[in-house]
């Protein structure tokens, strides 16, 4: 499929919705939207200046995706590759960045590996989660390295009403699926209690194009949070979770050809968090104190032999802030928050005759500034000082601003800011003679970016439009080169990466809703060449249909992907070529008996579409899923 049929794809949905609105529109009126991962404090969606997403709950459920990675492919600006079956490695490359550019977090504890500064979304099922907080650009002045191109936060579900509540869900595939998971929620007035556990086996499919043996996976995914209000002004939650993936693989041979092995690999982690939050009775000063914890074991077993790495973090993390007002000054209201982390991490791996530990400890601080004027302006300006183990300390800024036009639904938006990441515990100190030789004197990537946009709501909120350009530098760009054994450098001179994402969402009729994402991305190495798996053009589209006299809901999602660069390692010298543009559409129903009970169904890759995300390892074909879903 060329470009061509990619824009005509989205440009006729698009049509079709405009000629649809004008005889539809209806008054829209929606809560207010949180965002936690906006900074230092939480953040109304309206007063960011800086690129966001928000995938709430309902698009999750309705959607029945059970991996958070296919969900984030209709994210604009995201590009999801993954290295065949569900299990295997996956990696999300945000605005042309690499993965280990973007830091994940769920309920707010950092939870990628130290040993690649990457998170495998082939860990993370879809358990419990309540929302995904999404922030594209550089977040480094807030979170620190490895937030260098976004932030992904994936929120758990919480308690939203008192009493005793659960759900019970069951669903089988032709994959071979067969999944179960349950929920219990507890909730008073000053006190709430929420866990789930979801237990998911798949055959899977063969991942080699050579061969018979089906490359399935295990996966067990718990978790659990709390909150209690000590007294009116103090507060103190929880998190914690655990998860285990045992899955099957097929790995390259030496030649760079991904052969039908027995491959295995155990991925085991645990994490968890507490803090303390303290509101004067006025409301003006505040304090929040956190600690978190987590620890990931990493085994395989493969074609070349065994291998066994552990990675701990631990961090403490304190702010202060006060609000004010200045009513006689641009009738503004200000917050200033001053805090204050410490990262503690360490990295294990097994090598001969001895277990090898290396560690890096990081202080920092960090202010914040956010200011509301005439209630249509707001602007952040953040500020953070890393004093870093082993590599030179980085300051990083940030700022932003966005301006809700008065009585027009119009509201623009724009960003700046610098971002850094360290190199990785497996760059420097990786042992693996056969493959890999690290390179302990590397530096600190660097980087610098702004983004500005537009985004307009029509018809009272009926349709809500957004575009926005981007642009991105990045030095001492890190790059993997060579083969068996291959090795890591700093790049000399600027990679650069830049482009535009629209989106636009609907509500075209009562119970009819429907959007469209598209991303033009240009990414290149310092020497002009394109980075591999990050296609120019990408998008997807979703419908939903509620029908008005029966509890059934039809969806539809669709995938699209420009031709997309990879390396082909299987000649000498090594060679980029091109992966064929895709399209993937999936379909389901959601059926409601009652209120307490839901089946649905759905079916993925309804067309068989034959493609590649990773050059050699096959996708899933059309598979079809049932399940069904009790509350209480």
């Amino acid at each position: 499929m060329r470009f061509k049929s990619l824009t005509s794809s989205i440009a006729l949905l698009t049509a079709t919705l405009a000629i649809a609105l004008p005889v539809t529109a209806q008054e829209t009126i929606l809560p207010k939207l949180v965002i936690n991962a906006g900074g230092l404090t939480p953040f109304e969606e309206n007063e960011i200046g800086r690129s966001y997403t928000v995938i709430d709950g309902d698009q999750i459920a309705l959607s029945g995706t059970p991996y958070i990675a296919d969900v984030l492919r209709q994210v604009p600006g995201f590009a999801v590759s993954r290295t065949g079956s569900f299990g295997n490695k996956t990696q999300i490359r945000v605005r042309g960045a690499e993965a280990n550019h973007v830091l994940v977090l769920i309920d707010g504890v950092p939870v990628s590996e130290n040993s690649d500064g990457e998170f495998d979304f082939a860990r993370l099922a879809m358990t419990n989660v309540e929302r995904i907080e999404i922030l594209r650009g550089p977040q480094s002045a807030f979170w620190g390295a490895n937030a260098m191109a976004g932030v992904i936060n994936i929120v758990t579900k919480s308690v939203s009403e008192d009493g005793l509540h659960g759900t019970l869900a069951g669903e089988t595939g032709t994959d071979g699926t067969k999944m179960t998971s349950g929920s219990l929620a507890y909730g008073q007035d000053n006190f709430d209690i929420s866990g789930s556990l979801t237990m998911r086996h798949t055959n899977g499919f063969n991942v080699s194009s050579f061969g018979t043996e089906l490359d399935g996976a295990n996966h067990i995914d718990a978790n659990g949070r709390f909150a209690a209000d000590i007294t009116p002004q103090l507060t103190l939650d929880g998190s914690i979770r655990y998860a285990r993936i045992d899955a099957y693989a097929d790995g390259q041979d030496f030649s760079g050809i991904v052969q039908d092995t027995p491959d295995t690999a155990t991925i085991k982690e645990l994490s968890g968090a507490l803090g303390l939050g303290w509101v004067s009775e006025d409301g003006l000063w505040f304090q929040n104190a956190r600690v978190s914890a987590g620890t990931i074991e990493r085994g395989a077993n493969d074609q070349f032999g065994a291998s066994l790495n552990t990675n701990d973090r631990y961090k403490a993390s304190y702010q202060v802030g006060r609000n004010f007002d200045t009513p006689d000054f641009l009738d503004s209201t200000h917050t200033v928050t001053l805090g204050y982390d410490v990262v503690y991490e360490t990295f294990q791996q097994l090598v001969p005759t001895k277990l090898d530990v290396q560690k890096r400890v990081t202080n920092s601080l960090v202010g914040e500034y956010r200011g509301t004027y005439f209630d249509q302006v707001f602007l952040t300006a953040a500020l953070r000082h890393d004093f870093n183990e082993g590599f030179a300390d980085v300051t990083t800024y940030s700022l932003s601003g966005a301006w809700q036009v008065p009585d027009t639904g119009t509201r623009l938006h724009a960003s700046l800011g610098t971002g850094s990441t360290n190199p990785t515990f497996y760059e420097q100190f990786g042992f693996n003679p056969a493959l890999f030789i690290p390179n302990p004197g590397l530096v600190p990537e660097s980087s610098f970016g702004w983004d500005i946009g537009v985004e307009q709501s029509l018809l009272d909120g009926v349709v809500v439009l957004d575009a926005t350009y981007f642009n991105q530098t990045l030095e001492n760009q890190i790059q993997t080169q060579g083969f068996a054994p291959s090795t890591v450098v700093n790049l000399l001179g600027t990679s650069t990466r830049q482009g535009v994402e629209l989106s636009a969402r609907v509500n075209i009729v009562e119970g009819l809703t429907a959007g469209v994402t598209y991303t033009y991305l240009d990414a290149r190495q310092p020497n002009g060449a394109r980075e591999i798996r990050r296609p120019e053009h990408s998008g997807a589209i979703d419908i939903a249909y509620t029908l008005p006299e029966i509890p059934l809901t039809l969806h539809s999602e669709v995938v699209l992907n420009g031709p997309n660069l990879d390396t082909d390692f299987s000649q000498f010298p090594a060679v980029n070529v091109t992966l064929p543009a895709y399209t993937v559409v999936n379909a389901g129903l959601n059926y409601k008996i009652n209120d307490q009970v839901e089946v649905y169904g759905r079916v993925q890759n309804l067309f068989d579409t034959k493609y590649q995300e990773v050059l050699g390892y096959n996708t899933q074909g059309r598979t079809f899923y049932a399940g069904a879903k009790a509350s209480f």
